[in-house]
């Protein structure tokens, strides 16, 4: 295999490029305490799911199947 050298401009291309691969993929996500009426808004599920104490697939799955994550919060898209 041969070893290939990038030049620094390169490198940052390729950093530039993976960073706005990043934030294409994400979700906005809006979470609603039912209990105090407080809504919160994160910028992907994985945000959302650390902020909670759950994963980014419950919070996926709470989203598709319109369920509540710990019978507290509600979870929607945000437009």
């Amino acid at each position: 295999m041969r070893n290939i050298i990038l030049s620094d401009e390169v490198k940052e291309r390729k950093i530039l490029s993976t960073v706005n691969a990043s934030v294409a993929n994400r979700l906005p996500i809006s979470v609603k305490n039912i209990i105090t009426n407080d809504v919160t808004n994160y910028a992907s599920m994985t945000e959302a799911g650390k902020a909670l104490g759950v994963t980014r697939a419950a919070v996926s799955q709470a989203l598709l199947h319109n369920r509540l994550i710990k019978k507290t919060y509600s979870i929607c898209k945000i437009k």
